[in-house]
């Protein structure tokens, strides 16, 4: 596997909807799923789990909990965005009508599962999503270690968690995190161009 300087995989490290029909081995998922162990967690208990998704047949179950197979009207999803900022309608008009088609032609597909201090819906406070803060610092860790190798992914965050539960043998009492579908990248895929920040701009000294 690849090694590099840190800020090079940071540099590197982007999101990627279109794939090429190559195998990712499971040594690069192991890899990225033990640094994603590496993260910190807010009770140190590290109470992550990951199911690699490979089969057709599993990956139609997720198409068909979140109602994927719907047609796209691209002029309805045009409108439904119109006043957003350019860089972020972009990426919404690239990204939605691909959700069916990223699931089905990435490879492996990585559903990251943790355990919740409470429903995130019954949240009352922040505290109670620490659980949740955790679990992203550990997928941040795991999409870093896949770039290293030249593999990409996209976070998805499904909205009928509880029926993927369902027909996955989640067990009730632990969340979904996201869905990654995750493989080399297309010849042809789509880079969107990120927002420029000014650091400066971002940065403030005592108070705001």
């Amino acid at each position: 596997m690849n090694t590099m300087e840190l800020k090079e995989v940071i540099k590197k490290r982007r999101t990627v909807r279109d794939f090429q029909n190559k195998e990712v081995s499971q040594e690069i998922i192991e890899y990225a799923i033990e640094n994603g162990f590496k993260a910190p967690t807010y009770n140190h208990l590290r109470e992550w789990d990951f199911i690699i998704i490979n089969s057709l047949e599993s990956k139609l179950k997720l198409i068909e909990s979140e109602k994927l197979d719907k047609a796209i009207n691209i002029d309805e999803l045009e409108n439904m965005f119109k006043n957003e900022e350019i860089i972020m309608k972009e990426m919404y008009l690239d990204a939605i009508p691909k959700q069916k088609k990223m699931i089905i032609s990435a490879p492996s597909v990585i559903i990251v599962v943790f355990k919740p201090k409470v429903r995130v819906e019954k949240a009352k406070k922040i505290y109670d999503l620490n659980c949740l803060a955790s679990i992203w610092t550990c997928i941040e860790n795991l999409l870093l270690s896949l770039a290293e190798n030249d593999v990409y992914g996209v976070t998805f965050i499904p909205q009928n968690i509880d029926t993927i539960k369902v027909k996955l043998g989640i067990p009730v009492e632990l969340e979904i995190a996201a869905i990654i579908p995750i493989g080399y990248k297309a010849e042809d895929a789509r880079m969107l161009k990120q927002k420029t920040i000014n650091i400066k701009e971002k940065i403030h000294s005592e108070k705001w």
